[in-house]
């Protein structure tokens, strides 16, 4: 039986998704005139092939299609990268001053000191002429009473010059240049207290303005029914995909539960809308011919809950899906969900090229292909013997059958496993479901002010039974297996034996043991070699840390890492910076010492090193952190040196330094100044002293064999 016919849009998605793939993997591609005569002329080929087509024909039609698929995705890909455009900003380089006018394209998200925005910059002004431009930029603002009025939509102009966002500062640390590259935003900017003026308010597409406006409302809504606090943040976060307001230890527990997925609006929260739409207008479906009358009534009632939620991104796929969903049953059409999941991703994609690499992306879709795909298959392994019972097991494969389809990525992407979320899920997942139930009738009764506040008390009691049950699950011992690293070679090798298990269950046919045993082979290998790299790796580190002092020494799976006092004090101000390093190096024990003068040699864990009032000798090379109030040896004495790790704004000017230890390389972390490195870099320029500054190259490594 042949199979690929039955989903045809599975065929039309996989050619678009290596489109999009080969730009990512070769960001050489330009649009040129080159590529679209491409385009087009496949596209006649194809037309003129259907229009006399032939059986015989059918292998040349279909290498076509799929060409012209792939030269799409690169196409799309290629066209949404606004830095390509002639016309982004960045292209219009001056030495005069610019005034730049941009539009706030997100709602402003409050921080501690600064508003967080995403702007739009549509015009420059250079020397009195004007020039339309494109090109999104992030911008922190001082927080004051004049950033925190902003809106979206307001209007703003302002001189200071966006600066290309950064990389990692530091190995293994998250890119979000990278990630802000998706969204296609690669400047920055700081804008001061004065730096900016409003000259226009809320500006922008009606759509969006309507859904941003009724999202404000529903939050109104609640704040005035007495919803506060903890309980305001998850039903913001659960009902409406608002976020912003849940702190760090309520996202931390919900992730060490196993149970994150609920705080995100998806397709859990649309199909509830779906359901409660599909039995409310139950009495159309008698007649032919309202049926249409019906699908557009459901259609209409899941894409006004997208617009009440600021038509976020996952609700926009869910809505996406449902609404095809609808469509087919309307066409008396039982559509496969693979080719509803198939026709949705390529509806996005085209939009939208750039989804594609969004985690939210991947985790919806492969959380629903593992439902549709393992939940049947366990469900047959158990037959419960009462409703209670079928209730609790159906519970159970739906989030084995979603964990099977996650866990390679998760485990790649955010290093953890949840031991517990079988249990966090039974308990969670039925709470969030009532409180769900309980919130969409809180949205359509909350005008009705008695009805509302009935409803905020009952959702106000919900959540904290919920908050309650997933902070005890946070806490039991072992909640929670932390560090875990897999290769990206290992994570894909896992999806394919998690798919060769899936077609010898189904066809029980042993050729798909063999591949598999190969792959567990493999797999294995690949462990090895990374074991067998940690344990040999050996390296000195100057982290970089924005105002702090760290320098890691590594040997094997130890590291001690000399620091500053508040570093000593506050171990987590490296967590950020540091962790991603630490699991893929596979850091196990680490020693925090202190930079303060010591009068004796000072042991350490590991093998190799030795430190005394600064200086330090690590497996065979010598090096000192000097410090602001350093002596430097008299009398014209000089120490031979490796290395020379200049901190916390020292005054020495760089060639006394040099007379002081001669053939050292000098390095200057990120404790100092912009001005003060910028002096040291000229210096260096002029003398050619080996010279690296941590705070404009990144963290600084020296491997040792």
């Amino acid at each position: 039986m042949k199979i690929w016919p039955r989903f045809p849009f599975v065929r039309l998605l996989l050619p678009l998704i290596t489109g999009i793939l080969l730009v990512r993997g070769f960001p050489v591609f330009t649009v040129n005139p080159l590529w679209v005569a491409m385009a087009m002329a496949l596209l006649i080929l194809l037309w003129l092939l259907s229009v006399h087509y032939t059986y015989r024909y059918r292998h040349i039609f279909g290498v076509l299609l799929n060409l012209f698929l792939v030269l799409l995705g690169v196409l799309l890909t290629v066209s949404h990268q606004q830095q390509s455009s002639r016309l982004h900003f960045s292209r219009v380089s001056s030495h005069e001053e610019t005034v730049f006018r941009a539009v706030l394209v997100e709602p402003p998200e409050a921080r501690k000191n600064s508003m967080k925005l995403v702007l739009e910059i549509d015009r420059i002004t250079v020397g009195g002429k004007v020039s339309e431009t494109s090109g999104r930029i992030l911008a922190y603002a001082r927080r004051d009473s004049l950033s925190e009025s902003l809106a979206w939509g307001d209007v703003l102009l302002f001189s200071q010059k966006p600066e290309p966002v950064k990389g990692p500062a530091n190995p293994g640390e998250f890119n979000y240049a990278r990630y802000l590259a998706t969204k296609n935003v690669f400047h920055q900017v700081y804008l001061g207290s004065g730096n900016f003026m409003i000259t226009g308010r809320q500006q922008g597409s009606l759509l969006r303005k309507t859904a941003l406006a009724a999202r404000e409302r529903l939050l109104g809504a609640m704040r005035s029914s007495g919803i506060e606090g903890k309980e305001f943040a998850v039903i913001a976060a659960l009902l409406i995909g608002y976020d912003d307001l849940l702190d760090a230890a309520q996202r931390q527990e919900y992730s060490g539960a196993g149970v994150v997925h609920i705080l995100c609006v998806s397709g859990l929260h649309v199909g509830v809308i779906f359901l409660i739409a599909d039995y409310l207008f139950f009495f159309l479906r008698k007649k032919k011919k309202f049926v249409w009358l019906r699908a557009g009534l459901i259609i209409a009632v899941i894409w006004a809950f997208a617009l009440i939620t600021g038509l976020a991104p996952s609700v926009m796929r869910a809505a996406l899906m449902f609404s095809l969903i609808t469509i087919g049953k309307s066409l008396n059409r039982q559509s496969h969900t693979y080719n509803t999941l198939a026709a949705s991703a390529f509806l996005l994609l085209v939009m939208n090229p750039a989804m594609l690499s969004d985690l939210g992306f991947q985790l919806s879709y492969l959380a629903v292909i593992g439902i549709v795909t393992f939940q049947p298959l366990i469900k047959n392994l158990y037959i419960p013997g009462n409703k209670a019972a079928k209730y609790v097991w159906e519970l159970v494969c739906v989030s084995l059958a979603a964990q099977i389809a996650t866990v390679p990525i998760s485990l790649f992407y955010f290093h953890q496993f949840p031991n517990y979320f079988l249990i966090a899920n039974l308990i969670a997942i039925p709470l969030s479901g009532v409180l769900i139930y309980t919130g969409v009738v809180f949205v359509f009764f909350s005008f009705i002010p008695l009805i509302a506040d009935v409803l905020a008390v009952t959702l106000v009691w919900q959540v904290r039974l919920l908050n309650a049950s997933v902070s005890f699950i946070d806490k039991l011992p072992g909640a929670v297996a932390r560090n875990l690293y897999l290769t990206p070679e290992a994570t894909i090798m896992l999806y394919v034996m998690i798919l060769l298990l899936l077609l010898w269950y189904s066809s029980k046919e042993k050729r798909y043991i063999y591949p598999f045993l190969l792959l567990v082979l493999m797999l294995t290998a690949d462990a090895a070699l990374v074991a067998i790299g940690r344990m040999n790796q050996r390296m000195l580190v100057v982290y970089s840390l924005n105002r702090h002092t760290a320098v890691g020494f590594i040997n094997g799976r130890s590291e001690v890492i000399l620091a500053d006092s508040s570093i000593c004090s506050d171990p987590q101000k490296l967590a950020y910076s540091t962790d991603g390093f630490r699991i893929r190096a596979g850091i196990r024990d680490i020693e925090l010492i202190s930079l303060q003068p010591q009068g004796a040699v000072v042991p350490s864990a590991i093998s190799g090193l030795k430190m005394k009032e600064g200086y330090f000798s690590f497996l065979g090379r010598r090096g000192v952190v000097l410090r602001p109030g350093y002596e430097l040896p008299q009398d014209g004495r000089t120490l031979r040196l490796d290395y020379a790790i200049l901190t916390g704004n020292m005054k020495a000017r760089l060639k006394q330094l040099q007379v002081s230890f001669p053939g050292a390389v000098f390095i200057a972390d990120a404790s100092n100044s912009r001005g003060r490195i910028g002096q040291w870099q000229e210096e260096a320029e002029t003398s050619g002293v080996k010279f690296y500054s941590v705070r404009d190259s990144g963290a600084w490594m020296e491997l040792f064999p």
